[in-house]
């Protein structure tokens, strides 16, 4: 685990997504869809619960959380994807929605003070991922719902190849944790989990990198290329990579696959 001092990754992260935050935003909300159905059915708001969406980014599983519960509350480290997120709320007309800018490990909210909460792709990204999941426990009511995804490690992989290709496109990426250790996290912090559904989703190298923020010629893509390259005999990342056939004169495409794991669990 990174033993990258808070503030410091808490700078990281605000860098990276005010940097990419309009390309990041158009090109994240589409493929989220099927993940945001997913996460609406295992949080399963009701009409008078109140929810948490944390690390909220451009607003996609706040506004699926405002069509079925009371009130939502969408906390996110960086203000560009507030701002973003607060244009979809307005578009939308949702009424029932407050942006709050907070640190994922100080929520500034009382001791289980909400119903429900989830947190999509963002445990990845903090230097202290147990104190961010203890934060939950500790706003979430007893009997209340947690629902989550992020990235995990497959098994048999080498969790610093998956690292090493993650922070060449992503600086603000600290340590992608294997499925094991995602779930005894998720207990330590004190949730009781109920289900677990793991994903599989393939990706195009080129556009992962574009909704990061970098062109072809940038160092970034060059870098996590070289390095993913270098796993297509052993696949020691566990992304399963492999060449497509060049339509061009350019270099052929990288598909691969990025393993997610969705957690539904309630507060002990």
């Amino acid at each position: 685990m990174s033993n990258v001092p808070d503030r410091e990754q808490n700078e990281r992260v605000r860098e990276r997504f005010t940097r990419s935050a309009d390309v990041f935003s158009r090109l994240a909300v589409p493929y989220r869809v099927g993940d945001t159905d997913v996460i609406a059915r295992l949080a399963d708001p009701g009409s008078e619960d109140l929810a948490l969406d944390l690390a909220c980014g451009p607003g996609t599983f706040t506004l699926a959380l405002a069509r079925r519960a009371k009130f939502v509350i969408g906390l996110d480290l960086t203000p560009a994807l507030l701002a973003f997120a607060g244009n979809r709320i307005r578009e939308e007309r949702a009424e029932n929605v407050a942006l709050v800018c907070a640190d994922a490990t100080a929520i500034p909210f009382p001791d289980e003070s909400v119903s429900v909460a989830v947190c999509g792709y963002s445990l990845h990204h903090m230097s202290d991922p147990l104190a961010a999941l203890r934060e939950l426990a500790r706003v979430v009511r007893r009997g209340g719902r947690l629902a989550l995804v992020d990235m995990y490690v497959p098994e048999g992989a080498q969790p610093d190849a998956c690292d090493a290709i993650e922070r060449a496109r992503d600086a603000s990426h600290r340590h992608t944790l294997s499925r094991p250790e995602l779930l005894a996290m998720v207990e330590e912090a004190g949730f009781r989990i109920r289900s677990t559904e793991p994903l599989e989703r393939p990706r195009l190298f080129s556009a992962w990198l574009q909704v990061a923020g970098w062109g072809p010629n940038d160092p970034a893509t060059r870098n996590s290329r070289r390095l993913l390259e270098a796993t297509l005999a052993d696949d020691a990342a566990g992304f399963h990579p492999r060449l497509l056939e060049s339509t061009g004169n350019g270099e052929p495409e990288i598909e691969f696959i990025q393993s997610a794991l969705f957690v539904a669990a309630n507060r002990s």
